[in-house]
């Protein structure tokens, strides 16, 4: 995504300037007690969890992903995008607001922003470039050993040009990097898209033994998510 060019005619060959776009991964489990309650109010109560979801508000959009069965301590992520991050509180807040949202436990948040790759520069990440066609996304936060920074600038592309390379060769799955220096308890936040849950199985297995695995100092929890419409995502549920 970038901005719209401005001054002088003469600066027309400028390039235009890449913006930051910021995500929130909201992980949620569903509090026993809703389950319980009579049919109309889990039904008036589930009709306005899917209405806050398809229009969460200007300048928001909201993937849902299931992951019942996939992890105990969280039901569903919500992958939060925005160019502004201030819309991530105000919609928490609406969803707290809603008869749902009181039966909701948050389990994870994990905030982050885009910023250009020391080592792929231009990249624009998948999820900048449309809607998500996969069928799952695995959400990964990890963060580098104080040794990593202090290699040279040279020494690390190098070894990120063979982690690379790894990755090319697992070419359904598709990966979204975004940046929680500063905002987090963690370096980086990754999300992992693809249709083939085998595949990126085998992709995270074959990284375990490239040169740049040392480095890593934190690489939990890892998250695996089915995609789905608020509809689809309440359905499961069974809410």
């Amino acid at each position: 995504m970038t901005l719209p060019q401005t001054g002088p005619a003469s600066e027309s060959k400028a390039p235009a300037q890449t913006t930051s776009t910021f995500v929130d991964f909201l992980c949620y489990r569903v509090e026993p007690a809703f389950r319980r309650l009579d049919h109309a109010r889990r039904a008036a109560a589930s009709a306005e969890f899917v209405r806050l979801l398809e229009a969460p508000g200007t300048g928001l959009e909201i993937r849902p992903y299931l992951t019942a069965s996939f992890r105990t301590d969280c039901d569903f992520f919500l992958w939060l995008i925005a160019k502004d991050p201030a819309a991530f509180p105000k919609f928490v807040s609406a969803l707290w607001r809603t008869d749902l949202g009181q039966h909701l436990v948050a389990a994870h948040a994990f905030v982050a922003v885009t910023k250009p790759s020391p080592y792929l520069p231009g990249h624009l990440q998948h999820f900048e470039r449309g809607p998500a066609s996969d069928t799952y996304c695995f959400i990964y936060p990890f963060t580098k050993t104080h040794e990593w920074y202090q290699l040279p600038v040279e020494k690390r592309r190098e070894i990120m040009s063979v982690h690379n390379e790894i990755g090319h060769k697992f070419p359904g799955v598709k990966i979204n990097t975004t940046y929680q220096f500063g905002l987090g308890d963690y370096d980086f936040m990754l999300a992992f898209e693809t249709s083939d849950f085998k595949e990126f199985s085998d992709l995270v297995q074959r990284m375990r033994d490239s040169e740049a695995r040392p480095y890593t100092a934190a690489d939990t929890p890892l998250i695996p998510g089915a995609k789905k419409t608020a509809r689809e995502l309440v359905e499961a549920l069974a809410l």
